[in-house]
């Protein structure tokens, strides 16, 4: 009905960041008539702080600013203090300590961030400050700030009742009857000469390779005084010679290394608990301990043997190349290096869910410290319809915490990603006097890596005393790195405006940040 009242529209209902992108619209006539437009989502931000907050005296408190289901992902955080009149940001100081996550992309393709500070109680005036988180996000027209009233509150004293009396009478009364009934069996197990109860070999799940671990023993229902411990160590192609009875309390294993001068033993009444500290490294993987409980003439043998483990120091995916284009090839592979032991699995996904079945492996192969790398690597033809697609490669190792292996994501981005421009900051904060200063700026989390970076004062570039460190490339597939401006605390400098300007291939205009310097008091000069 549209068409005939020469009216072609699409309407979009409930838009979602998945219906941004370019439309055509294509009339024939039979003429063909093509027109295209360019469809730009933006999402506000949802911000939740608590209206009022307290921290107990002698104690901190850490605020969380939790700020979801905000597009496109540029979001600036900061935080201000506002102590009486005095308005200044939170990190010139260190008595505040700012913690922000990295973004977190939502299943509807929006992102999350959260953002925290913590506050000393020492750090609050007249015992209430208010705390203000500032949010720059281009769905706002300017900062965009939440405030939290943060109160000081005495620290709680005992209070004694009616009822806790009886309670501690009560508890008071339990512990004499344990007692007596606990003096009973005492005396019981001394004449009836129980033999001690000693547990297996107790370690931690998971032994790092040159991280030390505890080793423990527990020994119940004897005194110190009857009671020793030895610990023995055998390397792997040794055999541990059982004790025989007619051989001495002072060699009891023929083949092994006595230990027993670097243990520990913790006591308290009839219950002991044996400590042996171990680090061990890969080339002494596996190695057996053990640990014998010698009393009255008698002895009792545990054993255990120790592996270790490496988290991996490198997990990454690299693209070929790197900036992917429609319709041309691209090259996934997912380095994972410096891991033992060499059992490892890797599996590939798309975030529709879509298992990837081709994949090529390489490896594990190892190096002269007996640390292993693996490489896996798929290919893909570029659709259009892929951007923004985010490609999974999970892995599986022995060395990963519960629940057993990390993810390496590699979101698809034909455009490049535009860097995050932090603010300058000066080292020392306050210099003093004709003293050298510095001031940095981080650029992050940028692709390509070819960015410029310009330094001025008061409108005039400055050419000296720059440092630029070399992009690096982030576990995230993204670059990173630092600028550095060196200049001498002089009266000429002081109060003079630097600017530092950031132009990428990816933003749509450049960035840029301004410090001030500050004017030195009387008392300082």
């Amino acid at each position: 009905m549209g068409l005939q009242q020469s009216n072609a529209s699409l309407q979009l209902r409930n838009v979602t960041v998945g219906d941004e992108g370019v439309y055509i619209c294509r009339i024939i006539t039979p003429v063909v008539y093509t027109e295209a437009t360019q469809l730009e989502v933006f999402a506000r931000p949802s911000v939740l702080l608590p209206e009022k907050a307290t921290v107990t005296e002698g104690e901190a408190n850490t605020l969380q600013c939790d700020i979801t289901h905000f597009y496109p992902e540029k979001l600036d955080v900061t935080w201000q203090i506002q102590n009486g009149s005095q308005l200044v940001p939170a990190d010139v100081t260190q008595l505040y300590r700012v913690c922000t996550e990295m973004a977190v992309l939502n299943a509807d393709g929006t992102y999350s961030i959260r953002s925290g500070i913590t506050v000393h109680s020492s750090a609050v005036k007249g015992r209430e400050i208010h705390i203000i988180c500032q949010i720059k996000h281009q769905t706002y027209t300017g900062p965009y700030s939440k405030t939290v009233a943060l109160t000081v509150l005495a620290p709680k004293e005992p209070v004694y009742n009616a009822v806790t009396l009886i309670s501690v009478t009560s508890v008071i009364s339990l512990l004499l009857v344990i007692s007596v009934i606990g003096g009973m069996l005492l005396l019981y197990r001394h004449f009836h000469r129980v033999p001690p109860s000693v547990s297996n070999i107790l370690k931690p799940s998971v032994i790092y390779a040159n991280v030390p671990a505890e080793l423990k023993c527990s020994i119940k229902r004897i005194r110190q005084r009857e009671l020793k411990v030895k610990w023995y160590k055998a390397t792997a192609n040794q055999d541990i010679v059982p004790v025989s009875d007619s051989q001495s309390e002072l060699d009891p294993v023929l083949t092994t290394e006595d230990l027993s001068d670097q243990a520990t033993l913790q006591s308290e009444s009839r219950h002991h608990v044996s400590i042996l500290t171990v680090c061990l490294t890969v080339s002494e993987d596996p190695t057996t301990y053990q640990c014998v409980v010698l009393y009255r003439g008698k002895k009792i043998t545990r054993e255990t043997t120790v592996t270790v483990k490496v988290e991996p120091s490198f997990l990454q995916i690299t693209s070929i190349p790197q900036i992917p284009k429609v319709e041309r090839l691209l090259v996934l592979c997912c380095r994972v290096e410096n891991f033992y032991p060499e059992d490892v699995y890797l599996e590939w996904s798309r975030n529709d869910g879509e298992q990837i079945r081709t994949v090529t492996h390489f490896g594990p192969f190892s190096d002269h410290k007996r640390l292993y790398s693996v490489w896996s690597k798929i290919q893909l033809v570029m659709a259009r319809e892929d951007e923004r697609t985010v490609y999974t490669c999970r892995v599986y190792h022995s060395s990963f915490p519960s629940p057993g292996y990390k993810d390496i994501l590699y979101h698809i981005n034909t455009q490049g990603t535009p860097p995050n421009v932090m603010f300058i900051s000066c080292e020392p904060i306050s210099p003093q006097l004709n003293d050298e200063c510095t001031l940095n700026l981080c650029v992050k989390d940028f692709c390509p890596k070819d960015v410029s970076i310009i330094w001025s004062k008061n409108g005039e570039r400055i050419l000296s005393g720059v440092f630029n460190t070399p992009p690096s490339l982030n576990v995230n597939g993204l670059y990173s790195m630092w600028s550095f401006l060196k200049l001498i605390a002089s009266i000429e400098n002081q109060g003079s405006q630097f600017k530092c300007e950031v132009v990428h291939s990816a933003q749509k205009e450049a960035e840029e940040r301004v410090f001030t310097l500050p004017h030195l008091d009387r008392q300082t000069l």
